[in-house]
């Protein structure tokens, strides 16, 4: 039985909010039967509030929300002003969030989605429970949750792992803030998916689900019944989105940024689709082999 809501990433079909890209995204998730639609953003500034909360009304869809960190606004760094402009693009985030009746905000808002060239110093990693203290109060404040999303070696310095992401979580110790999982990544920093999940489950809040390679799921090396059956295990029933990329859809910025040299699929509505029947049943199938 899916005891968890079960949401459609906008980049499956656009990296671009306006009107026509963000109808598209709603159209098709309604249609497929997914539960909500994944809303990522790189500048909450840019993000039509008032359009927004009109295509959630009209589609009866609720939107999620996940934030990235920028060059110049990033949490890891040992520059203060860098800091200081990472900490209000994440605040600016979780205002908007709350506008549009999110109940999270997740993604990897801590740093930039780059690759560094040198580890974080053990300063930026002392004040960055600070920061996040801050933080999740201004979540609590908007009626929301704030995650952390581990990223892979190559996209981030800073939280690889999802015992990364705990820790902070458990040092600000606010039940604001949650651990946000991505299969993709973990795929790569994770010795063992299972072993992972469990060891975070007091303080996991939101899933990606995201094949190895990006692209359809099924078509990776993840061990999809290892992973669902540890989720199943401890009991999580919080919301699972599906993610996939490709050049097929994406400009040639997003293309570079994600590393996507070749095509893992040209058909968004074909992968969409069946991602969401592809988790359904792993879901099921986890929750039977647990009774």
């Amino acid at each position: 039985m899916n005891t968890n809501r079960l949401g459609m990433h906008m980049m499956l079909y656009t990296s671009t909010w306006s009107e026509p890209d963000a109808r598209v995204v709603f159209e098709r998730a309604k249609s497929f039967g997914y539960d909500f639609v994944e809303l990522l953003m790189f500048d909450a500034d840019t993000v039509d509030v008032a359009l927004t909360r009109r295509l959630i009304q009209e589609y009866d869809l609720p939107v999620e929300a996940t934030v990235c960190g920028a060059p110049d606004a990033d949490l890891s760094s040992d520059d203060p002003e860098i800091v200081r402009r990472g900490e209000a693009a994440i605040a600016r985030g979780i205002e908007v969030a709350g506008d549009i009746g999110a109940t999270l905000v997740g993604g990897p808002n801590f740093s930039a989605v780059q690759r560094y060239h040198s580890p974080p110093s053990a300063a930026a990693r002392e004040r960055i429970v600070e920061s996040y203290a801050r933080l999740a109060d201004r979540a609590a404040s908007a009626g929301l949750r704030l995650g952390l999303e581990a990223l892979n070696r190559y996209e981030s310095n800073f939280v690889n792992t999802l015992a990364q992401a705990a820790d902070i979580v458990r040092k600000v110790g606010s039940s604001s803030l949650f651990v946000h999982a991505d299969l993709f990544h973990m795929n790569m920093e994770e010795p063992c998916l299972a072993a992972a999940v469990k060891d975070v489950g007091d303080v996991l809040g939101y899933v990606h689900v995201a094949e190895s390679n990006r692209g359809a799921l099924g078509t990776g090396n993840t061990d999809w019944p290892a992973f669902f059956t540890a989720l199943a295990e401890i009991g999580y029933d919080g919301p699972i989105t599906f993610e996939s990329f490709s050049p097929a859809v994406l400009g040639e910025e997003m293309t570079a940024l994600l590393a996507l040299w070749r095509v893992p699929w040209t058909d968004p509505d074909i992968v969409a689709r069946d991602a969401l029947t592809f988790m359904r049943d792993h879901i099921d199938r986890a929750h039977h082999s647990k009774a």
